[in-house]
């Protein structure tokens, strides 16, 4: 478990959800109980909040690089202030709330500067309402305890966090990678292949799938040895992250068969990548003995159904390699290792037959 899973993780979003409608009817209840002067501006506050409150629950889970994301952790920041500013004087027990936000910004963000900047706004506005002369003594020695408390708090989570996140990762490197190239294997496909169409068929947005082989893979095995050809699919691999965004699932099935999957991504733009690949793949010296070919399949337009469109892209895959003049490095060397500077990518054939 990462911070980006619990940034999908719906639960945790109801969580954060579940804490501002809290909010929202304890200064309701309190408005209507306690009827004072300051009763009118408590429940205009809650109204505000209740309405952000919905919004939340209705809403599905922010990426952790959203805008939405740095929009919803601000506001619970800032209404808190808003609240402990409703409740003056004698509303010092309301800072109890800002106690949250330390974690949850440690929780929704992953660039600690990006924490750093949340917890100075909350510490700006905190320090701001604690020097106007609306606050009563209680209060202004609650927010001189809260406000490093909220820090020591953040950072605690982030080291937790972080070292969680390492073991994770080397984990996830010996259970779902592939040790030669360091892209997923089957076992992550699957994984990430469900919870992407689950994704995109809450979102409505479109997926992606690139399929990619390398045709005469095995006669360079034969002929130059499994050195080189370990060496053809490590820079396949890296040719693929190169031409590829950061959020995008990168998989080698076995031997020489590779998979991309597109989060959010149309035709149109998983053609431009597929453009990007073969491109990154033409600076490859193979010997002259490989060349690529890749198939392309969308969600919903091509499949509903994860094997059906893996199905899709396979065929098209298929189509491609049978097509038009072969696309891939024709190179007169006679050693992969051997970078040639004068490599010539055979003409593309344009858009693959559908």
């Amino acid at each position: 478990m990462s911070r980006r899973d619990l940034a999908h993780n719906r639960l945790v979003w109801l969580a954060t959800g579940g804490m501002a409608a809290f909010m929202t009817l304890g200064t309701l209840a309190i408005s209507l109980l306690h009827h004072t002067e300051f009763s009118e501006r408590q429940q205009v506050v809650a109204a505000v909040m209740g309405l952000f409150t919905l919004y939340l629950l209705r809403s599905q889970p922010p990426a952790m690089e959203d805008r939405f994301n740095h929009v919803v952790l601000a506001l619970v920041w800032g209404f808190t202030i808003v609240t402990l500013w409703a409740f003056q004087p004698g509303g010092g027990p309301a800072i109890g709330a800002a106690v949250f936000i330390g974690p949850l910004t440690a929780v929704k963000l992953q660039n600690r500067w990006h924490i750093v900047a949340h917890l100075a706004g909350a510490t700006a506005g905190f320090a701001a309402l604690a020097a106007s002369t609306q606050v009563d003594q209680t209060t202004i020695v609650c927010i001189l305890v809260m406000a490093p408390a909220m820090w020591v708090l953040a950072f605690s989570c982030v080291v937790i966090l972080e070292a969680a996140e390492a073991q994770s990762e080397e984990l996830e490197r010996l259970v779902r990678r592939d040790p030669l190239t360091g892209l997923g294997n089957r076992r992550l496909l699957d994984e990430q292949l469900s919870e992407l169409l689950r994704r995109h068929e809450l979102s409505g947005q479109q997926l992606s799938v690139l399929a990619l082989d390398l045709n005469g893979f095995k006669a360079l095995n034969d002929t130059l040895g499994h050195a080189a050809g370990d060496e053809l699919l490590r820079d396949t691999a890296t040719a693929l992250e190169r031409a590829t965004r950061p959020q995008d699932v990168l998989i080698r099935q076995g031997g020489d068969e590779f998979l991309v999957l597109l989060p959010n991504t149309s035709p149109e733009h998983a053609q431009r990548t597929t453009n990007a690949i073969r491109a990154g793949l033409a600076s490859t010296d193979t010997g002259g003995l490989v060349s690529s070919g890749i198939g392309r399949a969308t969600y919903p337009d091509d499949a509903l159904t994860g094997d059906v469109l893996l199905h899709v892209a396979d065929e098209r895959l298929i189509a491609d390699k049978a097509s038009g003049p072969k696309r891939g490095v024709k190179l007169p060397a006679t050693n992969p290792f051997d970078r040639a500077p004068d490599a010539e990518l055979a003409p593309d054939g344009g858009p693959r037959p559908r």
